[in-house]
C-alpha cells in the first residue's frame, strides 16, 4: 500500500509525506501475550535473586525471545516488555554497585566512549531535523533503550569466563529460534506468534520466509548467521564445549535458511571467510589493502559505481539486490540533502527509498554526516579492540583467547557486511550490543589470565619486554599487574 502510494507520487511529480507514525512510533493498541507476560515474570525475578555472572542468561533469553510487539502504549508512549526488563536489569546494577562499592566498568574503554558519542549524536540530530515533541519523545526511548542496554549488557560481561557463558547462552537460544523457524518455514505458521509474534510467516516468490520472534525475517536470518562466528570461537576453547558450539553453528545455518534471505545468507558466508583466514593473520593488512585497491580499480572499469556489485550479489542469490544498491547511490547522489542533520524526504529519491533498509544509509538518513561517521566508528573501534587482544593474547601464548578474540573479529565482519542489507530495529540489537560489550572485555582475557605453571613463550616475551622498558622491573612474571601495566 506504502510502496504504491509512493508510486503514483513520483510519477505524479510531487512530494510525498510519509506517515509520522512510520518515524516516531506511538501508534497502535496494547498488547502483551499472557504466555510473554509469563516469561518476562519469571525473567525478572532471576535477574535479582541470580549471582551476577549468571544473569545475562535470563536477560538475553527474554530480551530476544519475546517479540518487540509485545507492551502497552501511553498517551503516545510504548512502554515495552524490553523496556521494562531493562529496568529490572538496572535495579540490579543499582544494588550490585552498592555491593560491590562502584558500577563496572569503571573505566570506559574507547568503544564505549564512541558509542555513547554515536548515540547521543542520533538524538540531537533526529530532534533538530523533525523539530517536534514526538520526535523527543521517540529519541528520549531510544536513549533509553540503547544506552541502558549497552551499558547493562557491559555490566555483566566483564571477563573471559563471563564472555564464553554469553556464548553458551546464545548458542542455547539459536537452537530454540532454529528449530522454530525451521518449523516455520515448513508449516507457514509461526509459533512465536504465542509470545507476540506474527501467526502466519511471509511468503515471496512462493518461498516461506520464518521470521520466528523478530520484526522482519532478514532480520531474524542475519541474527543467526552473525552469531555463527562465536560459536567456532567457542568451538575453539576445547572439547567440553564442542556439543553446544556444534549445535549453535547448526542453528545458526538453520536460522539463516529459514529465512529465505540472501543477507542472511551472504552474512553467514562472510563470517565462514573470516574465521579461515585465520592462518593469514600476520597477513591482514596487505588483506585489506589489496582489498581497497580492487575496489577502486572496479569503480574504474565498471560502467555502475563499484556499490552495484550488490545488485548482481542479490541477483545470484536471489533478493533485492537491486534496491540496496539503489538506495546507496541516491544516499551518495543526495548527499546535500542530508549531510547536516539528516533528511526527512528520502522517500522522494525513487521508488522505496523510503525504506532505508542500509543501516550506514539509515545513519546518515536519521542524524547527518556526523551521526554517520560516529556509526562506522563504533565497527572500527571494535575490530581495533579484538584485534589488539588477538595480538597481546597470541604474543604471551594464549591461543585459545587470541581464537575466542578472532571469532569476534568474524562476527564483527559479518555484521559489517550485514548491515549493507539491514539495520537492527527490533530486539535484535540485544544481540548487536551483546557483542560490542564482549568486544570492550577481549583486554581483560590477557590481563586475568593467571598460568598454572611458568611458560617458556610468556617468559620469553615478558624479558623482552623488560629490556624495552615496558614493563615494570618490580612485577613478577606472569603475574596479573604485569598484563594489566601492558594494557594501560
Amino acid at each position: 500500500m506504502v510502496d504504491g502510494m509512493i508510486a503514483i507520487a513520483l510519477q505524479s511529480g510531487t512530494t510525498y509525506d510519509m506517515p509520522k507514525d512510520l518515524y516516531f512510533g506511538g501508534n497502535g493498541a496494547s498488547q502483551i501475550q499472557p504466555l510473554a507476560l509469563a516469561i518476562f515474570l519469571i525473567a525478572a525475578i532471576l535477574i535479582l535473586v541470580l549471582p551476577r555472572k549468571y544473569v545475562i542468561g535470563p536477560l538475553l533469553a527474554t530480551g530476544l525471545l519475546l517479540s518487540m510487539g509485545n507492551g502497552i502504549v501511553v498517551a503516545g508512549v510504548h512502554v515495552l516488555v524490553c523496556r521494562l526488563l531493562l529496568l529490572v536489569g538496572w535495579i540490579r546494577v543499582a544494588r550490585d554497585v552498592q555491593s560491590e562499592h562502584g558500577f563496572y566498568p569503571k573505566r570506559w574503554t574507547p568503544l564505549d566512549k564512541v558509542f555513547f558519542f554515536w548515540t547521543i549524536s542520533n538524538a540531537i540530530t533526529f530532534c533538530l531535523l523533525w523539530g517536534q515533541f514526538a520526535a523527543v519523545v521517540n529519541r528520549l526511548g531510544f536513549l533509553y533503550t540503547t544506552l541502558g542496554a549497552y551499558f547493562l549488557i557491559r555490566h555483566l560481561i566483564r571477563d573471559k569466563e563471563d564472555v564464553v557463558l554469553t556464548v553458551k547462552v546464545l548458542a542455547i537460544l539459536t537452537v530454540v529460534m532454529a528449530v522454530f523457524m525451521l518449523s516455520e518455514h515448513i508449516t507457514g505458521h509461526n509459533l512465536f506468534s504465542l509470545v507476540g509474534g506474527p501467526d502466519l510467516a511471509s511468503v515471496r516468490d512462493g518461498k516461506i520466509r520464518a521470521q520466528g520472534p523478530f520484526a522482519h525475517s532478514i532480520i531474524a536470518g542475519t541474527i543467526g548467521a552473525m552469531l555463527m562466528p562465536l560459536f567456532v570461537g567457542l568451538w575453539w576453547q576445547g572439547r567440553k564445549y564442542r556439543l553446544i558450539a556444534g549445535l549453535g553453528i547448526a542453528g545458526g545455518a538453520g536460522m539463516a535458511i529459514a529465512s529465505a534471505s540472501s543477507t542472511p545468507v551472504m552474512t553467514y558466508l562472510f563470517g565462514a571467510l573470516a574465521l579461515l583466514l585465520w592462518s593469514a593473520r600476520k597477513k591482514m593488512k596487505r588483506l585489506r589493502w589489496g582489498i581497497v585497491i580492487s575496489l577502486v580499480a572496479l569503480q574504474l572499469v565498471m560502467k555502475a559505481p563499484v556499490w552495484f556489485l550488490l545488485a548482481r550479489l542479490g541477483g545470484l542469490m536471489g533478493g533485492s539486490g537491486w534496491h540496496r544498491a539503489v538506495l546507496i547511490d541516491s544516499f551518495v547522489q543526495h548527499f546535500w540533502q542530508w549531510w547536516l542533520v539528516g533528511t526527512q524526504s528520502n522517500a522522494n529519491w525513487g521508488y522505496d527509498m523510503w525504506d532505508a533498509i542500509n543501516a550506514y544509509v539509515g545513519a546518515g538518513v536519521e542524524g547527518g554526516l556526523v551521526t554517520f561517521i560516529l556509526f562506522i566508528a563504533v565497527v572500527v573501534y571494535a575490530f581495533k579492540r579484538v584485534g589488539i587482544s588477538r595480538k597481546m593474547a597470541e604474543k604471551y601464548g594464549f591461543l585459545k583467547e587470541a581464537r575466542l578474540a578472532w571469532a569476534m573479529g568474524a562476527a564483527l565482519l559479518a555484521n559489517t557486511v550485514a548491515f549493507f542489507g539491514i539495520a537492527y530495529f527490533d530486539q535484535s540489537i540485544f544481540a548487536w550490543y551483546t557483542l560490542l560489550a564482549m568486544t570492550s572485555a577481549t583486554t581483560t582475557f590477557v590481563a586475568n589470565k593467571k598460568p598454572a605453571q611458568p611458560q617458556p613463550r610468556i617468559a620469553e616475551a615478558t624479558t623482552a619486554a623488560f629490556a624495552a622498558g615496558t614493563v615494570p622491573a618490580e612485577a613478577p612474571v606472569g603475574s596479573r599487574q604485569t598484563f594489566a601495566s601492558l594494557l594501560k
